[in-house]
């Protein structure tokens, strides 16, 4: 394939992008340097890839991981993982018990929820918290099941609120009930599975969300009293994902039956920055997070109207409050396989994972900007890139990788850095 612009700036890109080294051991983090100098004192550091359950990914990841938390003085690692499954993974991170792969087991038919070495990384930081001064805190940033069920948000809801407060214990329940039907191994199956509900209980879970969001919401005083201020932050968290849940999946029900709402395609993606922004909120002014999500959940820009993502991306709402305080790095491939997400309304999931070659670096994509690199894994500076591009008139890249195919996006400003492998291969928890 002939590769035309903006590979204009590839010449720039070669001589630029910092080469990494993926076997360097832990002692030897210098070729990370650079990428620390990007980063600089900024608080949040979002690590992103263009598919979820690829090797070389997560490798990587882990040696930045390790870099920023020992070099760098990262004290929280956040991930795109349910904010209920988060508490207990941040308790065995610091020792608590049971067994990780339990703890992450996702639900029947679903998809892993981390791949085999991002578990493995959770077991580094494990061994490392056993001897840091400062142990490491995990966080889960998501709505539950990645939208697949209210369950793991609304049952520790109900235990709480058993004794603190009996009336919005019964509305928990009640949600619960409810939900059941719509339960799925992702929110693309809940979602499929509203188009044969009836809308009158459809209608009747959101109510019953929203009168138990107002009652866990007005009576803050009484619930702290009773049970203190942490537990009533996880209470609302959780309130908070189950209604954000109901929405996300009601959005994507609509859009499948052609009616979209492109507002409400951001619920999930709402959530996440929540998250993260009141998690930094309660935190020591010294906290700083390292946060894996995808390349689409970590981007700094909004997406237009009119196409089926969310217009207010996480990273768009991170970046607008937090500015140069947030610092987004994509991570893509130059080729080597990936993963195909394949509609299947019959599949637990509603969807099939199925092994795929990576296509060719389309002409306007970010990868088109490492072609003639080395073999070798590189970062690249895109603030620097942009500035190069627009101060010599040059065409920049619109679209960058996502699973087999190209999202769009105005790759130079959406990511502060990008990160290109040259060739990828799947996670062990799948094939192909």
């Amino acid at each position: 394939m002939n590769i035309t612009p903006p590979t204009s700036l590839a010449p720039w890109t070669r001589r630029n992008a910092a080469p990494l080294d993926v076997s360097a051991t832990d002692a030897s983090f210098d070729d990370l340097v650079p990428l620390g100098r990007l980063i600089g004192s900024a608080r949040v550091v979002a690590l992103g890839e263009s598919s979820h359950q690829i090797r070389e990914y997560g490798l990587l990841r882990d040696r930045i991981l390790r870099f920023l938390i020992q070099e760098c003085g990262f004290t929280v690692y956040a991930a795109e993982l349910g904010t209920a499954v988060g508490r207990a993974i941040d308790a065995w991170t610091r020792g608590g018990d049971g067994d990780l792969d339990t703890l992450l087991a996702p639900r029947p038919g679903g998809y892993p929820t981390q791949s085999a070495e991002g578990r493995n990384t959770l077991r580094w930081l494990r061994a490392h918290n056993a001897e840091a001064a400062r142990p490491v805190r995990f966080a889960g940033l998501d709505i539950p099941a990645a939208g697949g069920s209210l369950a793991p948000a609304l049952e520790p809801v109900t235990r709480y609120l058993a004794d603190i407060d009996p009336r919005a214990a019964l509305h928990a329940r009640t949600a619960l009930e409810l939900s059941e039907p719509l339960a799925g191994g992702s929110g693309l199956a809940s979602a499929r599975a509203r188009l044969g509900l009836d809308a009158a209980v459809q209608d009747r879970l959101s109510t019953v969300l929203g009168q138990l969001l107002n009652r866990v919401t007005v009576m803050r005083e009484a619930y702290i009293e009773s049970a203190g201020p942490a537990v009533y932050t996880d209470i609302l968290s959780d309130v908070w994902a189950a209604w954000r849940t109901d929405q996300m999946q009601r959005a994507m029900a609509g859009l499948f039956a052609g009616k979209p709402d492109a507002v409400d395609l951001s619920a999930r993606d709402r959530y996440l920055a929540d998250s993260l922004l009141e998690l930094l909120d309660r935190s020591a002014r010294d906290t700083r997070i390292v946060l894996a999500a995808h390349n689409a959940h970590i981007q700094r820009t909004a997406n237009p109207d009119g196409v089926s993502l969310p217009r207010v991306p996480m990273g768009h709402a991170l970046a607008q409050r937090l500015g140069t305080d947030y610092v987004s790095v994509a991570m893509t491939s130059a080729g080597g396989r990936t993963v195909k997400n394949v509609p299947d309304p019959a599949h637990p999931a509603g969807m099939r994972q199925c092994a795929a070659d990576a296509p060719a670096a389309a002409p306007d994509s970010v990868e088109a900007l490492f072609a003639g690199n080395p073999a070798a894994p590189a970062v690249l500076d895109t603030r620097a890139l942009r500035a190069h591009a627009r101060r010599h008139g040059l065409p920049e890249p619109t679209l960058i990788r996502m699973d087999d195919g190209f999202l769009p996006v105005p790759a130079l400003d959406a990511y502060d850095a990008v990160i290109c492998i040259p060739h990828t291969t799947l996670s062990a928890d799948l094939t192909g």
